[in-house]
């Protein structure tokens, strides 16, 4: 019984000895390296841990907070499940974060489109209204095209014609207005 309780104190100790080593390691910190904050300290033989346990019920606890997590055979599948799972959570997070950024953009980007479509609108109703001006001009009321034309019937010498549908229409806009 005595060598027993020996051997127990030996082996909790042993356990306690490891964690601290471990924790000393700072694993979580090394340069370059995505790590979690805690080290698997695994125990295959799930019976050593609970006699070490019943000498030390705290054992766990203290060693969790040395960032240390004891894991046996029992439990160490559902601890690397749990690891992994925290893990694809944290990748859906950053890319979540990424696509909002992403999508900001976007919609910046987009916006600034409809700005820029919004103004080349304008500058083309400004441009079809100077045209539109323009050609009131050749050919409405008392219109450039009659007029010049006139100059020539009345001897001003040109080497080139006014086409026909430009007189055409000067007289057809003419027309038009005197009937109003």
């Amino acid at each position: 019984e005595v060598q027993k309780s020996i051997w127990v104190k030996e082996h909790v100790n042993s356990i306690k000895k490891h964690v601290d080593q471990l924790s000393a390691k700072n694993y979580h910190s090394l340069y370059e390296m995505e790590s979690p904050d805690f080290v698997l300290l695994f125990i295959p033989l799930e019976p050593a841990f609970a006699v070490a346990l019943q000498q030390e019920p705290q054992l766990y606890n203290v060693a969790f907070e040395k960032n240390i997590v004891i894991v046996t055979p029992s439990t160490l599948l559902a601890t690397l499940r749990t690891i992994d799972s925290i893990w694809q959570n944290d990748r859906q997070h950053k890319n979540a974060v990424d696509i909002a950024k992403q999508a900001g953009r976007l919609y910046d980007q987009f916006r600034n489109l409809l700005e820029d479509l919004e103004k080349i609108g304008k500058q083309l109703n400004t441009v079809q209204s100077t045209y539109s001006s323009s050609i009131t001009k050749l050919t409405g009321k008392g219109n450039l095209i009659t007029r010049v034309e006139r100059l020539k019937t009345l001897g001003a010498k040109a080497s080139k014609q006014i086409d026909q549908k430009w007189l055409k229409r000067a007289s057809e806009d003419q027309l038009e207005e005197e009937e109003e």
